[in-house]
């Protein structure tokens, strides 16, 4: 069993479902790792991605994008077949904040009329799955040390993130539900 660890950056953060899909956030960055239930990674995907649309100093501060980082980068549509391509690989999908990032990935797919995305079988959203534990949403950083016993230093990169989260689901063993 295969699993997709991925993460996207983003213009912002997601309206309600009902609001115009030309205001929800735009993809700015996509990182996945596919790797093994031992943990090996056999694939490793990362793409800035040009929004069409200028980004906030907001986001500059929270991921370290700039305007000019995503100037002339590929557009979502660019890079929709190899992240299709590895969704296609995966029976498992995993990211913190799991409902996010899928949303990001559907109003970039509406954006291009596309209406049959192979999504994996099996989701796994790490904050939910702490959550309960911990009585609260834990954040990457805090999940990081917990798990793996050292502090991680957050980029807030795409890639970054799901290289932390891979060894999170593999130490906790969590792909162990789905068999």
């Amino acid at each position: 069993m295969l699993t997709l660890v991925f993460d996207f950056e983003t213009t912002g953060l997601s309206l309600h479902p009902a609001a115009k899909l030309n205001l929800q956030p735009r993809a700015i960055e996509f990182g996945g790792v596919i790797i093994r239930p031992d943990g090996e990674i056999i694939r490793e995907i990362s793409y800035l991605i040009d929004p069409e649309q200028l980004i906030d100093e907001v986001i500059t501060k929270v991921t370290g994008l700039t305007n000019d980082d995503l100037r002339g980068k590929p557009k979502f549509t660019q890079v929709y077949p190899e992240i299709r391509e590895a969704f296609e690989m995966v029976d498992v999908s995993a990211a913190h904040n799991h409902p996010f990032d899928k949303d990001i990935l559907s109003f970039e797919l509406a954006r291009l009329g596309v209406t049959d995305f192979p999504f994996a079988k099996f989701e796994l959203c790490t904050v939910q799955t702490y959550a309960g534990e911990w009585g609260k949403r834990p954040k990457l950083t805090q999940l990081y040390e917990a798990v793996i016993g050292r502090k991680l230093e957050q980029t807030h990169r795409a890639l970054d993130d799901c290289k932390a989260l891979a060894e999170i689901v593999v130490a906790d063993r969590l792909l162990e539900m789905f068999n």
